[in-house]
């Protein structure tokens, strides 16, 4: 017995190296990182990742998922990602989401759930500019990327109160 996971022991360390990850190839080692770093929806939704050198700067990382919404939604969260995925160890130069060719055809309930989006209500002056109060000491490109997150947000909870409403 002792022989044996010695043996096991042995070829994991060879695929793995010491500390697990270290010699993972690229893909592997950037989509452990993105789903470690991550929370369920966006774990739920990745179908796949490919890291792509840069030359002279770090390397860009293309995210595939499973829906279009997602990649709206996970675009609008680009720099936060970036963030997380850079304290974790993996600095990027960009990060970019695509929608996977491998997905089921579900794609007229997706386009149907686009188009609602386009429906949602428009904010007010009022609640414009508090979004722009939120966001105003963030800089760029974060403060866009927030900006559009919380309108969108908004305009969703906006439309959700107007349902219950009625």
């Amino acid at each position: 017995m002792a022989e044996g996971s010695a043996q096991l022991s042995s070829v994991l360390q060879g695929m793995l190296g010491s500390g697990g990850s270290m010699r993972m190839n690229a893909h592997k080692r950037a989509l452990s990182i993105w789903m470690r770093v991550n929370g369920d929806i966006e774990r739920k939704h990745t179908c796949g990742v490919f890291i792509k050198p840069v030359p002279h700067a770090d390397p860009a990382l293309t995210v595939y998922l499973d829906s279009r919404g997602r990649v709206v939604d996970f675009n609008a969260n680009r720099e936060l990602y970036l963030q997380r995925l850079a304290y974790q160890g993996l600095p990027l130069s960009k990060i970019e989401f695509k929608l996977s060719k491998d997905v089921p055809a579900r794609a007229s309930a997706v386009e149907e759930a686009e188009a609602r989006a386009d429906e949602l209500p428009e904010l007010s002056a009022d609640e414009l500019a508090y979004v722009e109060e939120c966001v105003e000491n963030l800089s760029e490109p974060l403060r866009t990327s927030v900006s559009k997150a919380m309108i969108f947000s908004m305009r969703r909870e906006k439309a959700q109160e107007a349902q219950n409403t009625n």
